[in-house]
């Protein structure tokens, strides 16, 4: 069964701050967890008719901030990259990322997501994939305090892993780490198999 956000928010106790739709300014001096999804409702699941589609100009800022790109070993075209990513897509799935604001606050951790430019390695370049698609400006952040948002991370990452619809599984390229969209690791050395190289420079 597919990931809600309310479930996450539930089962995990998690202290719920706010939802903001993407590139939204606001104010959180707070550490904690934020996740960000294709709709503000927290109960919302997509069916398997939701796809994907991705901006040109970002793949485009991509390629000239990493010209070194590499797909599976071999010099990476537009095209290929698209049907790579494709292959990550979940299309059941509403949750797209997951992430901490561990050493700063929400505010700047967010900031830092905003501002970062595909392909480069700061400051912000977990979850780059996102920055990617053509709905980017249609997602919602949701928001959430803690002080142990490391550990809290990788319960949630884990708990979605653990409930990827058999459905989307069969549809994915990736076979054993079943992550959110845009997040490449689980934790430290524990990576999406998604082929990249040079990726971010």
């Amino acid at each position: 069964m597919p990931t809600t956000i309310q479930q996450l928010e539930t089962t995990f106790d998690l202290k719920y701050i706010k939802s903001i739709k993407w590139k939204a300014s606001f104010k959180e001096s707070s550490n904690g967890i934020y996740i960000i999804s294709i709709n503000q409702n927290k109960d919302y699941l997509p069916n398997q008719n939701n796809s994907v589609s991705f901006n040109e100009k970002q793949l485009n800022i991509w390629f000239e901030n990493a010209p070194h790109l590499l797909l599976y070993g071999k010099k990476a075209i537009t095209e290929d990259i698209k049907k790579q990513l494709e292959a990550f897509w979940l299309a059941d799935e509403s949750i797209l990322y997951i992430g901490k604001a561990e050493k700063q606050s929400l505010s700047d951790r967010i900031s830092q997501f905003y501002n970062h430019k595909v392909g480069k390695k700061g400051p912000h370049k977990g979850g780059y994939w996102l920055k990617l698609l053509n709905n980017l400006d249609e997602l919602y952040i949701h928001l959430y305090s803690t002080n142990d948002s490391h550990i809290i991370e990788e319960k949630l990452l884990t708990h979605f892993i653990e409930n990827v619809s058999e459905l989307s599984k069969e549809k994915l390229i990736e076979k054993k780490l079943f992550l959110p969209f845009a997040n490449l690791q689980l934790s430290s050395g524990v990576i999406k198999c998604h082929g990249l190289k040079y990726h971010c420079q």
